[in-house]
């Protein structure tokens, strides 16, 4: 059975409440189910912060894929590991998440599978999956199950909508398909740019507010590993919004697919409906496949701009 986000964290916060709470749980469900929003919910409830502050909160470690093969290595376990058997820095308990875990090298699965099972004292393992038939059965079984329901189209950000108004004006007025196609990815790139700069500098912030309270409770060492710890969180959560923002393109076009074929749009955006007007089903397809496979392309570690480049003039060049 799988439950709407928000019901699915009621039930787990009344768990929490009662003492009820298991040691593992596995959150599945398509992207833009609320996996994420769940487990910082929780998460935050555990460590008794905000949700909007968890993710920084010294008790709170993650890990997701950040090399270049989009693979969570065994360096990242062992890391993640480590955390969990270290003492608690402000409080009794500890969360770890491990976000797109079927995306676990086979040696990085295995290794973390004991942990999974017993867990440190007062720790708690939540693991995300959009394809849990990849996940190891001894994974599987480890782990309280809970599915999700795909959540309400969420509110575009500040950096989506700029996106969109640049793809709706290029197409509105192409001119020559190159530049179209060039012009939409210096869009895109400048707006990563800023969301990168702007996780950077949010992420210094967050060590330098811990820096005093680690000298006083942890050696040097702890010091290091939790810079490398927000280091990476930082790449990852950029290469996460690069993600959305590719989505949203793709989910742009698929509004397009959905109005041509009778059905309302997810977003109610009038060049949505002029697109569909002007253009048939079978580009509009062949274009959502380009942006799938300038995503797939990005996630095998090929050089972000060339690959957005490529990706995006085969956008405008493809033939009506």
């Amino acid at each position: 059975m799988a439950f709407r986000p928000q019901h699915a964290l009621e039930r787990l916060l009344e768990a929490q409440s009662s003492g009820r709470l298991g040691h593992a749980y596995l959150f599945c469900g398509p992207r833009g189910s609320g996996k994420r929003g769940v487990i910082e919910h929780l998460a935050a409830r555990i460590l008794a912060t905000e949700s909007g502050t968890v993710l920084k909160h010294p008790d709170f470690h993650s890990a997701e894929p950040e090399s270049k093969s989009r693979r969570i290595l065994i360096e990242q376990i062992r890391r993640l590991e480590h955390a969990l058997r270290s003492k608690p820095s402000a409080g009794p308990r500890k969360v770890a998440v491990i976000h797109d875990a079927d995306r676990l090298q086979p040696q990085a699965a295995n290794a973390f599978l004991k942990t999974l099972e017993e867990p440190p004292a007062g720790s708690h393992v939540f693991l995300t999956s959009s394809t849990p038939d990849a996940l190891l059965d001894t994974i599987i079984s480890r782990c309280i199950v809970v599915h999700l329901q795909p959540g309400p189209v969420p509110t575009l950000s500040s950096s989506a909508g700029e996106l969109l108004a640049a793809l709706e004006k290029l197409l509105a007025d192409p001119g020559s398909p190159t530049r179209a196609g060039f012009a939409l990815a210096r869009n895109f790139l400048d707006v990563l740019a800023r969301e990168r700069e702007r996780i950077r500098d949010e992420s210094e912030a967050a060590f330098k507010a811990e820096q005093t309270h680690y000298r006083q409770t942890t050696d040097g060492s702890w010091l290091e590993e939790r810079e490398e710890q927000l280091k990476a969180l930082s790449e990852a959560t950029t290469i996460r919004m690069r993600n959305e923002l590719i989505q949203t393109l793709a989910g742009w076009f698929a509004d397009v697919l959905r109005v041509q074929h009778g059905s309302p749009p997810a977003l109610d955006r009038a060049a949505i409906r002029s697109e569909a007007a002007a253009t048939g089903p079978r580009l509009t397809l062949r274009r959502i496949q380009a942006i799938e496979e300038t995503a797939t392309t990005l996630d095998r570690g090929v050089q972000e701009a060339l690959a957005v480049e490529s990706g995006f003039l085969k956008l405008f060049t493809i033939p009506a």
